[in-house]
């Protein structure tokens, strides 16, 4: 089983919850794609974000990133994301990922570790800093350029959870990966939430994803975005119903 060591926060701020998102709004011109998004993560869940596309799963994980504006907050330990001081607490994993071609898989990975203040020196500092299963990264010296769409989403995925912050937002992660390396996904998530990292992960609405053994131990809760609102928040359980039955109504699982 594998054990995790995350990231000291640079300091305690009384807050019970790690993730607090409240009221965001965010619309592009006319369109709304988040509209009034409320929830708190507490520290050591993992959360499922589900939603068709278009629903707005990947604009949240944005926000809570701080890597686009929006009305509303979403605080981290009390702060804004694109807080300097706590840059470092977040590991974000975009569900399209663009790496220089021309780099190998180690100075991907190396640079990320700098961008967290960590140096790696030698390929067992690298092993220590990605908590991952042995087997789960291509070959260290192969350009990005030579890769497979799922070999660059194992890096990628790598980047985003070097050093083990303790938020961790990924979006789709186990888009383009075959079955072995999603099992080793889901195990390297499980073993984030024994350590007591959080994670926010966002999830396509599909019946065959969702209806997975192994995603099933590993995520606390599940959050329904329909058109940009919450429509459910619950056990992962309490929509497996629904989506067994292939329900075109999945508001039925909730209200507004």
């Amino acid at each position: 089983m594998m054990h995790l060591r995350l990231q000291k926060p640079p300091e305690e701020t009384g807050t019970p919850e790690l993730l607090a998102i409240r009221g965001v709004r965010k619309a592009f011109g006319d369109h709304v794609v988040l509209d009034d998004v409320s929830l708190e993560v507490g520290r050591g869940d993992i959360t499922l974000i589900v939603g068709a596309n278009g629903s707005g799963k990947s604009t949240l994980l944005r926000c809570v990133a701080g890597l686009t504006s929006f009305e509303g907050s979403a605080k981290i330990l009390g702060q804004n994301p694109r807080s300097a001081a706590r840059r470092g607490l977040i590991g974000y994993l975009p569900q399209l990922v663009a790496l220089p071609e021309s780099v190998t898989v180690s100075e991907v990975i190396a640079f990320f570790a700098r961008l967290r203040g960590m140096s790696l020196r030698r390929p067992a500092d690298l092993a220590r800093a990605v908590p991952l299963p042995d087997g789960f990264l291509p070959p260290l010296d192969l350009p990005i350029g030579t890769l497979s769409g799922g070999m660059r989403r194992r890096v990628a995925l790598a980047a985003a959870i070097i050093g083990s912050p303790p938020l961790v937002l990924l979006d789709e992660p186990d888009a383009s990966l075959d079955e072995e390396h999603s099992a080793s996904l889901w195990e390297t998530m499980q073993a984030l939430r024994s350590a007591g990292g959080t994670a926010l992960i966002a999830m396509p609405l599909l019946v065959t994803s969702l209806l997975r053994h192994d995603l099933a131990t590993v995520a606390d809760r599940a959050v329904l975005l329909e058109a940009g609102r919450v429509v459910h928040d619950g056990s992962l359980g309490s929509l497996r119903p629904t989506l067994a039955l292939g329900s075109p109504r999945l508001m039925s699982v909730g209200s507004r």
